[in-house]
C-alpha cells in the first residue's frame, strides 16, 4: 500500500465522519497494534531460553502499575477488534448487510461491557 492510497484514505475519514469510517479505522489500527504486540510478546517470552532468571526478570516487568495498563489497553485493542471483526464476518457470510449500523452498536455495547470489567478485573 502506498503513502498516496493512505493519505487518500484518511482525507476520507476527515470528509465522511460516520461510525462506519471510524470502525474502519479502528479495525485497522488495532490490527497493527496487536501485529506489533505479538511480536514484542514472542521477544519478550523467548527469554525462557536464557534461563529461569531472565525469563523472571522479563515477566516482573510487567508485574507493576503500567504493565497493568499496558494489560488493560491491550485488552481493550482485541476487543475491538475482535468485535468488529465478528460484526464483519456476520454482515458477509450471514447477508446483514443492511444491519451494519444496528450490530456496529451492538458490538459498542459488548466492548464497553468488556471494557467495565476488564477495569474492574485488571486495574482494581
Amino acid at each position: 500500500m502506498n503513502i498516496q492510497r493512505v493519505t487518500e484514505s484518511f482525507k476520507d475519514l476527515v470528509k465522511n465522519r460516520n461510525t462506519g469510517m471510524y470502525a474502519f479505522w479502528i479495525h485497522r489500527i488495532t490490527g497493527i497494534v496487536i501485529t506489533v504486540f505479538l511480536f514484542f510478546h514472542i521477544w519478550t517470552l523467548s527469554a525462557v531460553f536464557r534461563g529461569k532468571d531472565a525469563y523472571d526478570y522479563a515477566i516482573s516487568k510487567f508485574d507493576t502499575k503500567f504493565g497493568y495498563v499496558f494489560q488493560y489497553v491491550l485488552l481493550l485493542a482485541v476487543a475491538i477488534h475482535l468485535l468488529n471483526g465478528i460484526r464483519i464476518t456476520m454482515s458477509d457470510f450471514c447477508g446483514l448487510t443492511r444491519s451494519q449500523k444496528k450490530l456496529l452498536w451492538i458490538s459498542i455495547f459488548v466492548f464497553l461491557l468488556i471494557a467495565a470489567v476488564g477495569l474492574v478485573t485488571v486495574l482494581l
